[in-house]
């Protein structure tokens, strides 16, 4: 597993792709910011904008259609993935080779943005009142948003193993995230009112509803909760991949 992990991660750094959309992240980061900067208020400081960042961190669950595609990269298009089970290697290795790969480097990605951003901040904007506080409730943030992007993760690697084609798996994927997490469910209560056991209990799995909480202030156990959610989604979706991709015919 060692080797095909460092092979997988030395493809992922020799490609013009994770660079790319690491720059454009940035490049949009600093755009925003010194717009803001240029426009702002007095109750704009640098605590102000951490606690800013608390709130936008379930675009995280968005992002990992681009990070999963850095390490998954057209297998179907170029016949890699053909190639690599052709060669005897066992599909398990190639499907938690490139799992882990992808872990890794939504690690990285996600510790340079962060970083970028409060940087930026620090440089831009007075530091204002509370900013303890308000590192203190962003480091409560991340922990509630870092298993959720580990869920959604694996949910999207999961498809790109079973599906053909990374267009279909992104459609999928952003449709059981963004139609299931916004108000789609609530309608179904509101013409169907006894439906609504059935959606609270549904609302209760999905990688949204933490994210909801964490705006609406409704923290309590909510860091608990996400890491069991979190992690349940990508331990589920990780075994469904693996018996999926073992009974598959890759052409």
């Amino acid at each position: 597993m060692g080797k095909y992990l460092n092979a997988e991660l030395y493809k992922v750094c020799h490609r013009k792709y994770p660079l790319g959309f690491l720059g454009v992240i940035l490049g949009l980061i600093t755009l925003v910011l010194v717009l803001l900067w240029q426009n702002a208020g007095p109750g704009a400081d640098f605590a102000f904008m951490a606690g800013v960042l608390s709130m936008m961190l379930s675009a995280g669950l968005y992002l990992v259609v681009a990070v999963c595609d850095m390490v998954f990269s057209d297998q179907y298009k170029y016949n890699t993935l053909k190639n690599e089970v052709s060669y005897g290697l066992p599909r398990a290795r190639i499907y938690l080779g490139k799992l882990l790969s992808t872990i890794i480097v939504a690690v990285a990605l996600c510790a340079v943005i962060v970083a970028f951003y409060l940087g930026l901040n620090l440089v831009l904007f007075p530091l204002g009142a509370g900013v303890d506080a308000a590192l203190e409730t962003l480091g409560q943030a991340l922990l509630v948003a870092f298993p959720l992007w580990l869920g959604g993760l694996g949910l999207f690697h999961m498809l790109l193993f079973v599906m053909r084609g990374s267009t279909a798996a992104s459609i999928v994927y952003v449709v059981l995230v963004a139609v299931l997490g916004g108000g789609t469910l609530d309608l179904f209560v509101l013409f169907m009112p006894k439906l609504e056991p059935v959606v609270r209990v549904v609302k209760t799995c999905l990688l949204t509803t933490p994210f909801d909480r964490l705006i609406t202030g409704n923290t309590n156990g909510l860091i608990a909760y996400a890491w069991i959610l979190g992690l349940a989604w990508l331990a589920g979706s990780t075994v469904v991949g693996l018996i999926a991709f073992r009974k598959r015919e890759i052409s």
